[in-house]
């Protein structure tokens, strides 16, 4: 029983993921950076209403938030440094 569900799960999110692919990749260029300015109007917006609304609690979020996307800015920033990219 429990494989059988596991199995079905693991297959559905396959397909999801193969659906999702193909969306991406018919998405033009002004699309994508689209995408991109949005999330982080939509990021600064929720932190500004954070930092308005919640100071104490946004305070000590903004540290850890800073330094994970540091190190993911650091990360993705090897894929542009990479030969033949």
């Amino acid at each position: 029983m429990t494989s059988d569900v596991r199995r079905r799960h693991t297959n559905s999110g396959k397909t999801m993921l193969e659906g999702n692919r193909k969306r991406v990749q018919q998405l033009t260029g002004p699309e994508i950076w689209a995408f991109i300015v949005a999330r982080v109007l939509i990021g600064f917006a929720v932190g500004v209403f954070a930092v308005a609304y919640f100071p104490r609690i946004a305070t000590h979020l903004a540290w850890p938030a800073l330094i994970l996307g540091a190190l993911l800015f650091m990360v993705a920033a090897k894929g542009l440094l990479r030969r033949g990219a």
